[in-house]
């Protein structure tokens, strides 16, 4: 990687858990990363990492002024900074959206801009799977902005120059090779039902289950996972999607569509629940403090906890101010009140599912634009 002699920011699109080291390896100097605030409550871990990395902490769930200004102090102490700037790991194999401020940020601090996109690394290890996959995952320098270029463009101009250079799509690399490449691994299909929770075949949510290479729902829909990353069905009938990506984006509109429906469900009458969860009470950059553990639900006003023991915790939707997902299945979600949560599950279960059905409750859905 090429590094400007002014303090710069490095953009990378963010597809698996690695992407950290893999920009790490690459750059000839030190930096700084943006971290989600996550890594600082895992014990060892997190001390480790602080000693290595010193990470800067960001709140998934909110927005946090403060690591704003702990960026712009350390781009003037002379140092670079690496950011993801989709916030999040793809979920369908796509470059997911941008965070809208990340061009703002850049031009107000008059640092430089450096952009990195990593190649195979969805299907190397996708966000929802058990274990990582042998197959091909490269890294390479995109594009190099001095100061001077950035101040010449803006903010939209600058937003899109950055989109364009990060986007990838996982099955548009695999198209475009002469011989796609195989990913080869175990049970490669399990825990897909952590991005996957709606049915094609019978529009239930929920019901999808895995196992070693099979998705499969309680209506009879069962599918291949194969080692090219695509979903073969068991039967002669036809799949009703080939990649996850699409099936993802069919998904998302679909819950819009539904969201009048969902919004006049029974008051009284989950949407979609879960056991074996537990409920934690984080404080930023500190270790968790354990609360409850019992069954999740979603109504349509509300999400609840019902606790073993008998405790209930309610979060009214009209109180619920952000929600987030950290990793493959914990749920991060922010109240008026600027208390913050988080919900683990112990079993595959799909944050996403919570996360767009809320979103469609309360008006906030974002369709998704792409083509199929």
């Amino acid at each position: 990687m090429t590094l400007l002699d002014q303090p710069s920011f490095i953009l990378p699109n963010h597809v698996t858990n690695w992407d950290p080291l893999l920009v790490g390896i690459a750059s000839p100097r030190m930096m700084y990363y943006v971290s989600s605030d996550h890594i600082f409550r895992l014990g060892w871990i997190s001390r480790l990492l602080v000693f290595l990395v010193a990470p800067i902490p960001r709140v998934k769930s909110s927005t946090d002024w403060k690591t704003v200004s702990s960026i712009i102090k350390l781009i003037r102490e002379g140092h670079n900074i690496c950011i993801f700037p989709e916030g999040n790991m793809t979920f369908g194999g796509e470059t997911e959206e941008l965070h809208a401020t990340t061009a703002k940020l850049i031009k107000h601090t008059g640092a430089g801009l450096i952009t990195y996109r990593i190649e195979g690394g969805y299907l190397t290890e996708p966000r929802w799977s058990r274990s990582l996959r042998r197959g091909s995952m490269a890294g390479y320098q995109v594009q190099v902005y001095t100061p001077e270029e950035i101040k010449n463009m803006s903010e939209e101009e600058l937003m899109k120059r950055i989109s364009e250079d990060l986007y990838t799509n996982a099955y548009e690399e695999q198209k475009k090779r002469k011989s796609p490449i195989a990913f080869r691994g175990n049970h490669l299909a399990e825990n897909l039902e952590t991005t996957l929770y709606l049915c094609p075949s019978c529009d239930k949510i929920g019901e999808l289950k895995s196992k070693d290479n099979t998705l499969f729902c309680t209506c009879g829909l069962k599918l291949r996972y194969t080692v090219y990353g695509y979903l073969e069905s068991f039967t002669h009938d036809k799949a009703p999607f080939t990649t996850v990506l699409s099936w993802f984006r069919w998904q998302s509109r679909r819950i819009e569509e539904m969201a009048a429906k969902l919004r006049n469900h029974p008051k009284d009458e989950a949407i979609t629940s879960d056991e074996d969860q537990s409920l934690w009470k984080p404080q930023k950059a500190k270790r968790n403090r354990f609360l409850a553990e019992g069954r999740l639900q979603l109504f349509a006003d509300k999400l609840a906890f019902q606790a073993a023991d008998g405790q209930a915790f309610t979060f009214p939707l009209s109180q619920i101010s952000d929600i987030a997902i950290h990793g493959q299945k914990t749920l991060i979600f922010t109240t008026i009140n600027k208390d913050y949560y988080e919900l683990r599950s112990r079993v595959p279960r799909s944050a996403l599912k919570y996360y767009e059905i809320y979103k469609a409750l309360t008006g906030e859905h974002n369709i998704y634009k792409g083509k199929d």
